[in-house]
């Protein structure tokens, strides 16, 4: 090979000399007094010329000689006529040599000796694979799948490594065939069926029933699936893996099909669907599916989940929370409750970082729950925020609430201590996450929908997407104690505080039993004009409030983005007021407000009015929350980076 390139360098010089020569004899002709100082000048070149050219050679020789030793040891044989593609490298990474096969494979023109490794496959990193243990790895080339392993020789020249080439491509075919054919469950639940069975009559019911069976099965044999029933309102679904991630790329229409039923009632059914790829075996496969489902009812329903590579894949969520009027749920998690607690010799009662009226309310509410029933109780609080400080005044000061901070709780907390954590779901949320591992007796009462991250071993677990706030789940469990508790009116306030917060004052996520809720708040002492007080903004607030408001920018058709490089100790309430206002502004479905507070975490608060699920473009950032109402944290980043991280998942999901 570098015999051809000097042999092709010397045709080039060649050239080169033939074209002075005729420069020569043309002064000759012309100008015949320079001719003899050109003729001098070209035998000075013809003199060079030979003098490079046996030096060359001298080179090349000797450097196919070294290659020849090099390439001997390392074969410790002739293997020049193996049919394996072949390619020997030194310590650098240089390429010393390759076959036929190899440059065949390759299908490049240029010299590839002398050239190093990374430019011609750039995903390896020489130095890495060197020192690797493992000596196999595998490589494409076009539509060709390698298996490529290396031998590593000494040689007088250092060491070198030969590489050799095994196709595998069919391995890796029939690799991709068998995971095609892997059989997956997706469990399947009618969500609503037990409310709007009950609202149809009874010569209606078997034709509803037969009408989302059939719908289901007409699904399934599109998609070369099996269905199984297992019940009324829940299904079995058993499908190879190929097709499943065709009804992927359909993103589910069967949610939207089976929306369309007509009912007879006001409400439309809607599903969810639980699924896993992930599990070597069927039972790890069924185990996750069925979790999955777990996480598709505790979102709010009406959405299909997939877990795959570890992550989870949301599809659905369109639909708005359907308020469940059955309060059996309720009592059964107060009979629970009630056991917990006077099985405990202590309650730690806590709710999210940067505690908001919900949080704060619900934890007071847990709190008299848990003094009514002679068991001593703390809250956890590291320190009353603004967004707390107005309604804090009302309890702080006062001996008979017992407010402990995270540090001196983790002292004191023990393993039959029971830990209630309210108005979150997600550890790392919490106002101490620290202490969810000081005890394995642990509650979570929230109204969120659920996420990927969820406090794990659970002694009770009340997630209830449909009710309006954390507040409204701890009114409506003191009245099912067994006894009756006695609230005072800060209590009572502190509980209708946080209903409004969530509820922006009875008009999002607010149904017969948020009403209920208020009523028993009302008979306690609730006082509304005193409530209202706890939402009063200062002026600076007020001022960022309305900048927001008036350089807010549609980024969408009807999707608002607005953000201030203020920062505020109370940006959560002045975003979320912010975004509340905004969607009351005709030609704005959809708004997003970022702000930061002093210490440079940035917020983000979005409302919808249900035509777009900003939970789910919030969870992309961390966040959650719920369809109409959802917020996130970022820490780390500049505005202008949120912002632009905004953005791209807005468009992710919008497009």
């Amino acid at each position: 090979m570098q015999k051809k390139i000097l042999t092709e360098s010397h045709i080039n010089v060649y050239y080169y000399l033939a074209v002075i020569a005729a420069l020569i004899v043309a002064l000759f002709l012309l100008r015949p007094e320079w001719a003899y100082v050109g003729l001098a000048i070209f035998f000075v070149l013809i003199v060079y010329t030979i003098y490079k050219t046996l030096r060359s050679r001298a080179w090349v020789d000797g450097y196919l000689e070294r290659m020849r030793e090099t390439v001997a040891i390392s074969q410790g044989g002739n293997y020049l006529a193996m049919p394996l593609p072949l390619l020997v490298a030194d310590d650098k990474g240089i390429i010393l040599w390759y076959n036929s096969k190899m440059r065949d494979r390759l299908n490049r023109e240029e010299q590839l000796v002398g050239m190093n490794l990374r430019s011609i496959f750039p995903g390896w990193n020489w130095e890495e694979m060197r020192d690797k243990e493992d000596i196999f790895f595998k490589q494409r080339i076009r539509d060709t799948f390698y298996k490529v392993f290396y031998t590593a020789s000494d040689s007088p020249n250092g060491e070198i490594y030969t590489f050799y080439w095994l196709d595998d491509t069919e391995n890796v075919r029939l690799q991709k065939a068998y995971d095609d054919e892997k059989l997956l469950f997706a469990y399947i639940q009618v969500d609503n069926f037990d409310e709007v069975i009950t609202e149809i009559d009874d010569a209606r019911r078997p034709f509803l029933i037969s009408e989302i069976y059939a719908l289901i099965q007409k699904w399934a044999i599109r998609n070369s699936a099996i269905i199984h029933r297992v019940d009324d309102d829940e299904f079995i679904l058993l499908i190879e893996k190929h097709h499943m991630e065709n009804i992927e790329m359909r993103r589910f229409v069967i949610l939207d099909e089976v929306r369309k039923i007509n009912t007879g009632t006001r409400m439309a059914l809607t599903l969810s669907i639980g699924l896993s790829v992930d599990g070597d075996t069927l039972s790890q496969r069924d185990e996750a599916s069925k979790n999955a489902l777990e996480l598709a009812l505790g979102r709010g329903g009406d959405q299909a989940v997939i877990k795959q590579g570890g992550n989870f894949e949301f599809y659905g969520g369109r639909s708005k929370n359907v308020e469940r009027k059955s309060r059996v749920k309720s009592r059964t998690v107060a009979q629970a409750l009630v056991t917990l607690i006077n099985e405990s010799p202590h309650v730690y009662i806590m709710g999210h970082s940067y505690p908001d009226m919900d949080a704060f309310g619900a934890c007071i509410g847990l709190y008299r729950a848990t003094i009514e029933l002679g068991v001593p109780a703390s809250i956890v609080l590291e320190e009353a925020t603004d967004a707390i400080s107005m309604v804090y005044q009302d309890f702080g000061p006062n001996p008979d609430y017992h407010f402990i901070r995270p540090e001196e709780a983790k002292n004191k907390m023990t393993p039959e201590d029971l830990l209630i954590i309210a108005d979150t779901h997600r550890p790392n949320f919490t106002e101490a996450p620290e202490l969810i591992e000081r005890t394995p007796r642990r509650v979570v009462i929230d109204h969120h929908r659920r996420g990927t991250e969820i406090v794990e071993n659970l002694s009770l677990l009340y997630l209830e997407p449909y009710a309006s706030s954390a507040c409204e789940m701890v009114t409506e469990l003191l009245q099912y104690l067994g006894q009756d508790v006695t609230l005072s009116v800060q209590e009572a306030n502190a509980l209708m505080a946080g209903i409004m917060l969530d509820t922006k004052s009875f008009i999002f996520n607010t149904g017969v039993r948020t009403f209920d809720a208020a009523a028993y708040l009302r008979r306690h002492g609730a006082n509304m004009r005193q409530v209202r007080e706890f939402f009063q903004d200062e002026l600076h607030d007020t001022i960022i409030k309305s900048s927001l408001i008036s350089t807010a920018t549609l980024v969408q058709p009807e999707i608002a983005l607005s953000y201030t490089d203020l920062p505020s100790v109370n940006i959560k309430k002045i975003i979320s007021q912010s975004a509340d206002e905004l969607i009351d502004i005709r030609g704005i479905s959809t708004a997003f407000v970022m702000g930061f507070d002093p210490q440079g975490t940035i917020f983000i608060s979005a409302r919808s009015t249900g035509v777009v699920n900003v939970q789910v473009i919030l969870e992309k950032l961390g966040g959650g929350g719920h369809l109409e109402t959802a917020g996130a944290q970022l820490t780390g980043l500049s505005l202008e980076e949120a912002k632009e991280k905004l953005l791209g998942a807005i468009e992710e999901r919008i497009g």
